[in-house]
């Protein structure tokens, strides 16, 4: 049973399946902004340039609940994060495209003993990503600087059909039930373009 939990190991996620389906670099806004805005609460510092794993949404057990909100970066958010509200490290993301089937996580911003050694098959949302260096993608990396080609759209979905699990019910409770069961969701209101760190 693999665990996901906050650095200050109040709140955790024990996993029904220990299988991380795929991993994606991300460039985007929405990632580097909510990163960076936990860390100016405390929590740990961001990569440049986000790893994120997707895991099933079958939650075994949690800990530490009363320590954990969930937020928003804006009104119109599809994305989802609980923090941890004593050490802000976000232990788990929910966005609407995932239909509760996966949820994700930013290694980088939690801890886990999940199996980090898988390889990131694409790097999303590129056009996004304001610093020049890119060496840490390789060439056999599917690189995206924005979802509005239809052609590469295609690509991507043909990559990513067969490494993305079906829905099933979980076994025990999924990542949005979660969410509903924290102590509500707060929408930080924070600016496109805000930059939160001076890096």
């Amino acid at each position: 049973m693999s665990v996901i939990k906050c650095n200050c190991e109040k709140c955790k996620i024990y996993l029904h399946e220990s299988k991380i389906h795929y991993s994606v670099f991300c460039g985007c806004e929405d990632c580097r902004q909510a990163g960076e805005w936990g860390h100016s609460k405390g929590g740990p510092l961001p990569e440049k340039l986000q790893k994120l794993i997707y895991v099933r949404s079958d939650i075994k057990e949690v800990e530490g609940k009363k320590y954990m909100h969930a937020y928003q970066l804006r009104s119109n958010a599809r994305s989802t994060r609980i923090y941890c509200k004593e050490c802000y490290s976000i232990i788990g993301i929910d966005h609407i495209n995932y239909k509760d089937t996966v949820f994700m996580l930013i290694p980088q911003l939690c801890k886990t003993d999940l199996d980090l050694s898988i390889k990131q098959v694409a790097a999303i949302f590129m056009n996004d990503y304001p610093y020049k260096d890119i060496s840490m993608i390789g060439e056999d990396v599917f690189f995206m600087r924005d979802f509005k080609d239809e052609n590469i759209n295609h690509k991507y979905n043909t990559l990513m059909r067969p490494l993305r699990p079906e829905y099933k019910k979980p076994k025990g409770i999924s990542f949005i039930q979660l969410i509903k069961e924290v102590d509500g969701v707060t929408v930080l209101n924070l600016k496109q373009g805000q930059k939160i760190l001076n890096s």
